[in-house]
């Protein structure tokens, strides 16, 4: 399951440095020409995903992406918050720890978005989809970008 999230991340990661560089300025998600992916590249070859499915995939991705990436610029400032507090002449831990709590929580609500974006695409694919995805755990990406079925 982290190995699925992994590559989804790292297929979203274009999205997400262009989110950063111009707000609101987004390309839209599930778009292979704008240099995103939609959901039959990110689904092994035999998922047999039809077109409704794939239609809704690409919505729920492009609608998970928005809540995850407020989310993580949120953890983002925290942790930049978290840093500079550790690193002045006289750290408070006081706000140390507050801020330790705070991220805590927030990595908190991006595991409940991510466990709740799997039980949504879960609800639109087949059990053999479902199982097709599940052995993406055996794909393990190595240095280059390039993966390889695991043992």
């Amino acid at each position: 399951m982290k190995k699925i999230l992994m590559i989804f991340a790292a297929a979203m990661l274009p999205a997400l440095c262009n989110a950063s560089a111009a707000p609101g300025m987004m390309p839209p998600m599930g778009r292979a020409d704008m240099g995103m992916p939609d959901c039959r590249m990110m689904m092994p070859d035999e998922s047999g995903m039809n077109d409704k499915q794939c239609e809704q995939l690409d919505a729920l991705n492009a609608k998970h992406f928005l809540l995850v990436s407020t989310e993580q610029r949120k953890l983002v400032t925290l942790e930049r918050e978290l840093r500079n507090e550790s690193l002045k002449n006289n750290p408070d831990s006081h706000k140390i720890n507050q801020l330790a709590e705070k991220i805590g929580s927030q990595y908190a609500i991006l595991a409940r978005l991510k466990s709740s974006h799997l039980k949504e695409m879960g609800a639109i694919l087949t059990p053999a989809q479902r199982d097709s995805i599940k052995t993406m755990n055996n794909v393990r990406p190595m240095r280059g970008g390039c993966t390889m079925m695991g043992r």
